[in-house]
């Protein structure tokens, strides 16, 4: 059995949470690309895993931030992309590993925990900035079937 080496838990969406990208940190990049939207399939307390419409600049140690709202309350994540690749339907998906403080650590974790318990009932809730079907027409994403 592979031993999970992650040190927080990981919460994974059914419907994805949408979330603001920001580049950060590349001088020469045009101000129009520096924000876009990200769909973040899963979310712990230190990174996150997120499908984007088009690529991100091929940089290694690109910094971003995310923001996102999750039980009424807008969080804006800061981290370095770790990882790219592409789904199986060949759209950009990436990793970041956060870089906050322990005060910014613990409040992700409080919350990922309490909607992971809210999420066990329902897939998408009101206060929380979770993809519309145009936000996944937009990425790209054929909506699962429905919860029933």
């Amino acid at each position: 059995m592979e031993k999970n080496k992650r040190s927080f838990f990981r919460l994974r969406f059914q419907q994805p949470l949408r979330a603001e990208l920001k580049i950060i940190g590349i001088a020469d990049l045009e101000p129009e690309f520096k924000t876009m939207k990200a769909a973040m399939l899963d979310l712990s307390a230190g990174g996150a895993r997120f499908l984007t419409a088009a690529p991100l600049p091929e940089e290694s140690r690109l910094l971003i931030e995310l923001k996102f709202t999750a039980l009424a309350k807008e969080y804006r994540t800061l981290g370095i992309l770790v990882r790219s690749g592409q789904t199986e339907t060949g759209h950009p998906e990436y990793c970041v590993q956060f870089s906050h403080n322990e005060k910014e650590t613990t409040a992700l974790t409080s919350m990922i925990n309490q909607l992971a318990i809210k999420l066990r009932k329902t897939t998408v809730i009101s206060q929380c900035s979770f993809c519309t079907e145009e936000d996944l027409a937009e990425f790209g994403i054929l909506q699962a079937e429905p919860a029933r």
